[in-house]
């Protein structure tokens, strides 16, 4: 099991993207973070920045691009039904379009509302 905790600059943005890209709701949410759950047990949390006290490692970083060396991987199964729904709502938030990779998987490239790298794939 993984989780997965995302420090974000505004949440409700970043709920709508979110939402958009897994087709469903948030599992919990409040005014400061919102999380995400599926059946695997798996979950994302999206917290506002706002929380980080002065001395948090992420408060320095607070207002830069996020996820500097990170991926975040999302699999899914249709990968071309997804990209085509954020193709529509989100088109300036593509990376990179469907394609055939060489270790045989097919996927895409997003960018999130805080600069968060998410490939979505088979």
């Amino acid at each position: 099991m993984f989780h997965t905790e995302l420090f974000v600059h505004k949440l409700s943005a970043s709920i709508v993207f979110y939402r958009c890209l897994f087709g469903k709701a948030c599992a919990d949410y409040n005014e400061k973070r919102a999380v995400f759950k599926n059946e695997e047990g798996t979950s994302l949390l999206l917290t506002d920045e706002s929380v980080l006290g002065g001395n948090h490692y992420f408060a320095a970083m607070a207002e830069s691009k996020k996820g500097k060396g990170v991926e975040l991987i999302f699999p899914v199964n249709d990968v071309e039904l997804v990209f085509n729904k954020i193709n529509r709502i989100y088109p300036d938030c593509i990376e990179s379009a469907v394609a055939s990779q060489p270790w045989g998987k097919l996927d895409f490239r997003i960018v999130d509302p805080d600069g968060y790298y998410v490939r979505v794939t088979t």
